[in-house]
Parts: structure tokens; sequence; C-alpha cells
């Protein structure tokens, strides 16, 4: 017969004990780095739970865990139980369509390449970039201010629109890219103006990359650095985002090294962006 003081023993190791993966996709059965939908799905409910002003206490009891718990499991540090996920979501009044898509992130076995598939890939691209330290981003196709953060002066509302980053953001970019603009040619131009002026104001660091065409092709790809946690990458694409990190993604780290070292230097890169504004201006 098990006694209440026995069941309360188990209660609180189910607590304090994450539960496991069954297996790991990544090949590595030792691996520490944490699953990649843990790290999503946290960040996800962080910026919900905030958003719904409901307190750790609120979310750790909701669940029956601890308030520490929680903030593990936010920081993407402890794996997800997707029925306490769901219970969150539930209680944080969190809108359908986003409960339907973050729970077709989860996957039972451990593993660092996640594809997003779905129809609002900005939330969980916002709520990473959120709880990032330092992102950076390199495109060798996109028009740069078609790219989906916004500035608050609706110029930048490009596509997977979400709220511009916090904190220090290098967005290295490919000349050719700045040839590409809007059938509006005066808005085009509008919008490299206003790129230029928050490079001049410090606002991003913008540099003119050189193709090295021996690199993998990603059409956006962006490194987060997490205070808390590992490094993400998000490689977007037209129709869908994947999410990665690991020992497997960190070449996207060096990638980014690289390019950067051989990206032309701020002046040079924000003479380009105004000479482009003023190509524009002229069309």
């Amino acid at each position: 017969m098990t006694t209440a003081s026995g069941r309360g023993a188990r209660d609180l190791v189910r607590q304090l004990v994450a539960p496991a993966k069954e297996g790991h996709l990544c090949g590595d059965e030792a691996c520490h780095d944490a699953s990649v939908d843990d790290i999503v799905v946290g960040a996800v409910l962080d910026a919900v739970r905030e958003r719904a002003g409901v307190s750790l206490a609120s979310a750790a009891a909701c669940v029956g865990v601890r308030e520490a718990r929680i903030l593990r499991l936010e920081a993407g540090r402890a794996m997800w139980a997707p029925e306490h996920a769901l219970a969150l979501a539930d209680r944080y009044a969190m809108a359908d369509e986003e409960v339907v898509e973050m729970g077709q992130l989860f996957v039972p076995r451990h593993h660092h390449t996640l594809p997003d598939i779905g129809a609002v890939p900005s939330t969980r691209l916002a709520a990473l970039e959120a709880r990032a330290s330092k992102i950076r981003v390199a495109s060798r196709s996109v028009p740069p201010f078609l790219y989906g953060w916004d500035s608050g002066s609706r110029l930048l509302t490009g596509q997977r629109q979400r709220p511009w980053p916090g904190c220090p953001v290098t967005l290295l970019w490919d000349d050719v890219a700045l040839e590409f603009g809007e059938a509006d040619t005066a808005r085009s131009a509008a919008r490299l103006r206003h790129l230029a002026a928050m490079a001049v104001a410090g606002v991003l660091d913008f540099r003119i990359l050189i193709p090295d065409y021996g690199l993998p092709f990603e059409p956006v790809g962006s490194e987060l650095t997490f205070d808390d946690g590992p490094l993400v990458f998000a490689q977007e694409e037209s129709l869908m985002v994947t999410y990665s990190n690991g020992p497997h993604a960190r070449w996207k780290s060096t990638s980014l090294d690289t390019q950067l070292a051989a990206a032309l230097g701020p002046g040079e890169s924000l003479a380009a962006l105004q000479g482009a504004a003023q190509r524009f201006e002229q069309a």
C-alpha cells in the first residue's frame, strides 16, 4: 500500500527530475545540448505568459511544479511535457492558431533541427529574438527592407513582421539585394534611408557581405545568442523557418564569423546603403 507521504515524495522527485526524450535523433546519446523544440516552446510560453500578466507562481501552480522549474523550462534548459505546455497555453489564453502551431513543434526524441511550417512563424521568431542578447543575420537574397522587423516607423514592415529586437543586431547583406526594390521606388528609397539612419544612430551594425560561394546557401540565416542558454540558429525560406542548435549547427557561427571578417567596413557599407537609396530616389 502506498502511503500519502510516499506519494508526496514521488511527486517531489517528478518536479526535480526532468522527463527524458526517447533517444537522440542527433546520434549522440551523451549529448547535453538542449533539444531545440524545448528552447522554442520555452521562449514562446515565456513571451505569452508575460503578455498575459500571469505570475511565475500562478504558472507553476497551474501544472503542479515549482517556480524554478518554470524558469528552467522557459529558458530552454529543461524538457517540456506537451500536456504542461498546452495547459499553460490555455491558462495564458493563447490564440487557438498559435496553440496548434506550437503543438506541432514537439518531437518525442532529442534533436537539434526543427522545421516550422506554421502559418505564423513570426510569433516564434519574435519570442526567440526577445530572449536574445545578441543577433547576427546574413542574407544573400532578400532586400533588407523586406526583412520582418518593424522599427516602429512602419517603413520596415516586411515578411514575418515582428518587433525590432531589443539587443545589438548585426545585419550582413549582399549588395546585390540592394538592387531590388518595389514598384514604388520612393517607398524603397525611404525604407533604405530609414535603415541608414538606424545604422548612423547605432541601432544596428549594417555590413555589406562579400558572397563566399563555397559556403552552404541560406536565403536568410540568423544566429541568436542567449545569456541563459545555448545558441539557436534560424534559417528563413519562403515557405518555412528552420530552427537548429547543438554541435551539428555550430558551423553556422563559424560561417558568420568568416563572412563578417570579409565584409565591408561600417563606413563603406553605410555608403552603399545610402547610394542605393539615392538610386531609387532618382529612378
